[in-house]
């Protein structure tokens, strides 16, 4: 008899295992912020290391530019979200083994938006919900939805200039004009010649608030040069 109440017992855990939910422990004490990651596909993809990565297959994308990730942050490091081995396998090529974002692919947001995140060749929203937007107080279509509209406007604003040279004043000047909301918050990395990446900081709260300009109040050009290149393939 003690040895069917054990076998049940184990059972059991492993059952719970399997399909225990993703988890975060939020520390509100760390004053979070939220950081809103957009990546330039095409940039990536140059490198030789991510050449064979799936997303890197086929182009062009909906947008240039396109959203890794929404992540909560704190002044140093981040939170980051659990997910046991049987719902998150290691090691595997892509990420579409990993839970389905609660709710997310049957929303109207995520169908209407979905071409602007990166990575859907290899799940990469499933990662970026496990590890980031578990942390947030939003729900998964809350979360993408905000985002996506969000990266749909900064791309379709650059769009003129995609595959072209620009300087650092006439993004300056695009940005003033066309996203004013954002102006003197855009943080930029490129790679060569080439716009890598952009980041957005903004005010913590249930959904993200009003954006947290950088020290200097300007848009933040990083390792960019005075005049850079916003690829689109």
């Amino acid at each position: 008899m003690n040895n069917k109440i054990w076998l049940i017992v184990v059972g059991c855990f492993a059952a719970f295992q399997a399909v225990a939910e993703p988890s975060c422990n939020l520390d509100l004490n760390k004053n979070p912020y939220y950081r809103l990651e957009l990546t330039v596909p095409a940039a990536f993809c140059k490198s030789g290391a991510n050449k064979s990565d799936p997303s890197c297959r086929d182009f062009p994308k909906e947008g240039a530019i396109q959203l890794h990730g929404l992540w909560p942050n704190y002044s140093q490091g981040y939170p980051e979200g659990v997910c046991n081995t049987y719902e998150c396998p290691p090691n595997r090529p892509t990420y579409c083994d990993y839970p389905s974002p609660p709710r997310l692919y049957e929303s109207g947001g995520w169908k209407t938006l979905k071409g602007f995140m990166a990575g859907l060749e290899k799940c990469l929203e499933r990662h970026e919900w496990v590890k980031h937007g578990i942390c947030s107080p939003m729900t998964a279509p809350a979360y993408f939805e905000w985002s996506l509209t969000k990266v749909k406007e900064i791309s379709e604003a650059i769009a003129p200039y995609k595959d072209k040279k620009i300087s650092r004043k006439q993004f300056n000047m695009l940005i003033a004009y066309k996203l004013p909301d954002i102006d003197g918050a855009i943080r930029l990395k490129c790679s060569g010649s080439d716009l890598y990446s952009l980041s957005v900081y903004y005010k913590w709260g249930d959904t993200p608030q009003e954006v947290i300009p950088t020290t200097s109040g300007q848009n933040s050009f990083g390792n960019c040069k005075q005049t850079f290149r916003i690829p689109s393939k």
